[in-house]
């Protein structure tokens, strides 16, 4: 099996699209006859990841059927013109707000840094048509869509109820090595909104969580959670 791919549950792996183990991940979820993939990672460079996850798994760039986009930021559509050319078959799904944003409608979000957000505004980011525009409550290969916004405007998290997992996207995630809400609040367009979608995480039932960036939790992770929310 790749070595970049992690089983975290019956069909739902966590594909690594750096060098750096869980700096930067992204989810395949079997989907019916094919597979859902949660992010694309940064531009070009981690597509060759997921099409090697893909290959371990046994499939190819017509099994792709669905793309979904937590939200805007580069370290997460940057891969997605590269995995639209490639999985040309496969639905790009994304929040409202985001997929305004990720279709060029929009402007971007600022960060609530000033400094950071100067420098954010200056990157471009890929611009590629959504498909379809998901709203909390919705359901998709097992996820059910959870609305946190704060890190961006219309950010989402994805929690399957039967295995018990909660991706959070980055409502919560470490870089480069604690976690925190957020993952860091000069990347957060509201960090006050991140804390209550982070706090809001917290009243839903789960036992392992998965991070954008950071390691998979898997014993007491939402204690570990609720230590981190009640930081701030």
């Amino acid at each position: 099996m790749a070595k970049a791919l992690e089983q975290i549950a019956s069909g739902v792996y966590r594909i690594d699209t750096v060098g750096i183990p869980n700096a930067i991940s992204v989810l395949l979820v079997a989907d019916g006859e094919g597979w859902m993939l949660v992010d694309t990672g940064l531009h070009s460079s981690g597509v060759l990841r997921i099409q090697e996850a893909l290959t371990a798994l046994g499939a190819g760039p017509r099994d792709v059927r669905r793309i979904y986009l937590t939200h805007q930021h580069g370290d997460h559509i940057g891969g997605l013109p590269a995995v639209k050319w490639w999985a040309t078959e496969a639905e790009v799904v994304a929040s409202e707000h985001e997929a305004q944003v990720i279709s060029g409608e929009r402007p971007p979000d600022s960060p609530s840094n000033a400094i950071f957000g100067f420098f954010a505004q200056r990157g471009q980011l890929p611009t590629v048509p959504v498909d379809r525009v998901v709203h909390e409550g919705d359901s998709l290969a097992g996820f059910r869509v959870i609305a946190t916004p704060g890190h961006t405007q219309g950010h989402t998290s994805l929690i399957n109820d039967e295995h018990g997992l909660l991706f959070t996207g980055d409502a919560f995630g470490s870089m480069p090595f604690k976690v925190r809400v957020g993952v860091r609040k000069i990347f957060c367009t509201d960090p006050a909104e991140a804390q209550r979608s982070a706090e809001k995480l917290l009243r839903e039932e789960f036992s392992t969580v998965v991070f954008s960036h950071g390691g998979t939790l898997r014993e007491d992770a939402k204690q570990h959670l609720s230590e981190i929310a009640a930081r701030g």
